[in-house]
């Protein structure tokens, strides 16, 4: 289990790679969420994964948790220069299902530079950010372990 924790933690400090700039992004689709509310989705399932890591006593819970995240992050339209991350990321995740603790070892897809600096300036006005990611350092409880 010490194993998980410390490879959740490398997951986090990869995710932790960025941060600076602002912009708000050209939305063509009214649909599309704010940069906050995709911050919301995004950093929930992280949050919800972190916890399983250090919670959960089987794969197969671990997988629901993802499973979960994966549902939750197909509902919702992102913003438009994040279509291609968004539909990577559930891949990404799609593809950790049968072998759920791999997500602290893989690579994660990454939006543009642009969109990564731009969501990881707001990390800290959501509070569910409340773990580092990749986008950014998080709100300022992110220094916890989870």
């Amino acid at each position: 289990m010490r194993t998980a924790i410390v490879g959740a933690l490398a997951f986090v400090a990869i995710f932790a790679a960025s941060c600076g700039g602002s912009s708000t992004p050209d939305t063509k689709n009214p649909d599309a969420l704010n940069d906050e509310g995709y911050l919301k989705v995004f950093c929930t399932g992280l949050t919800e994964y972190q916890d399983a890591l250090v919670s959960k006593t089987t794969k197969e819970d671990i997988a629901r948790v993802i499973t979960g995240y994966i549902a939750s992050l197909k509902t919702v339209t992102p913003p438009d220069d994040l279509a291609k991350f968004h539909a990577e990321y559930i891949k990404y995740l799609e593809d950790a299902v049968a072998d759920p603790t791999s997500l602290v070892t893989r690579k994660p897809p990454m939006p543009s530079d642009s969109a990564r600096e731009r969501l990881a300036s707001k990390t800290n006005d959501v509070p569910e950010c409340k773990y580092p990611t990749f986008l950014g350092q998080g709100s300022a409880t992110a220094t916890a372990s989870p």
